[in-house]
């Protein structure tokens, strides 16, 4: 009897009604590269989502509550990335007149800030950032170390307009750019697309995808299928060209809500001499 009723209070947690204002998102990846000179390699992110108005969980899936409900909100995220390599030789990334064997460590933080804005059937998305990339690298020869490093700033933009011909389904495009140190910028083409479609028996699919086009051009696709509205799983797949080498990556993802404001997920991918393992966790209050 404690058994049946604990569970009746899991399902009920799970599936009632919950409105909330604010989001908390964060997880980490990890990355195990197929390479000689990379020993370890790993990225740390970390989002909060402020909402103009509460947003209505009911009768969707928790994760597509604010898309679906048409929630315009601002947000703020940080980035952070580390990659050590293995003792090879690091005179090809740094000013050393002569090959010079050691180690490099690279380091980049991001941070950033938008807003996503829906006006009836319209759609209104910005965002604006900083990266700062810094790279060091040791070298000892004849008993003393040597020491080169090398940093650079970015600055980086993203607008979007849009129009939703249904109320689950929205299509975009703008501009995709960024500003770098040494007058190097980019300004890119860039789409995006959404549809969140009910099925039987109060199951959802989510069906989307980003791309942007210029000198270098990435396209990100991805499905999700909910079997209820608090547990999902899905697929996705990514690909960047720069018109001389391309990368992909394809990765299996889930998440689930313990509960209406908490949920958890995970990740696992592989790529060209890449494999990833991603763990993430969201709060809303």
């Amino acid at each position: 009897m404690k058994r049946s009723l604990f569970a009746l209070g899991l399902a009920v947690m799970a599936s009632s009604s919950f409105a909330y204002n604010a989001q908390v998102d964060g997880g980490f990846s990890y990355f195990d590269h197929d390479s000689d000179w990379i020993d370890s390699n790993g990225q740390f992110g970390l989002q909060g989502t402020f909402y103009f108005e509460p947003v209505d969980t009911k009768n969707s899936p928790l994760n597509e509550a604010a898309f679906l409900g048409h929630n315009s909100h601002v947000y703020a995220k940080y980035g952070y990335e580390y990659l050590d390599t293995q003792t090879v030789d690091v005179s090809k990334f740094f000013d050393f007149p002569i090959a010079a064997v050691g180690t490099a460590e690279y380091d980049s933080h991001s941070i950033a800030a938008g807003m996503e804005y829906f006006y009836e059937q319209f759609y209104f998305a910005g965002e604006l950032g900083l990266v700062q990339d810094k790279a060091e690298a040791n070298v000892t020869a004849l008993g003393i170390t040597h020491t080169a490093s090398t940093d650079k700033d970015t600055t980086t933009y993203r607008a979007l307009v849009g129009y939703m011909p249904l109320s689950n389904l929205l299509f975009a495009a703008g501009m995709d750019g960024y500003q770098g140190d040494n007058d190097k910028d980019e300004n890119r083409f860039a789409v995006r697309a959404k549809y969140v479609a009910p099925l039987a028996q109060g199951q959802f699919i989510n069906l989307e995808a980003n791309g942007a086009f210029g000198d270098t051009d990435s396209v990100f696709v991805a499905a999700d299928y909910y079997v209820d509205h608090a547990f999902s799983f899905g697929a996705a797949y990514s690909i960047i060209d720069d018109g001389e080498d391309d990368a992909d990556f394809f990765s299996i993802r889930s998440q689930y809500f313990i509960n209406s404001n908490f949920a958890v997920g995970g990740a696992v991918g592989f790529g060209d001499d890449i494999q990833a393992l991603n763990i993430n966790a969201t709060y809303r209050f």
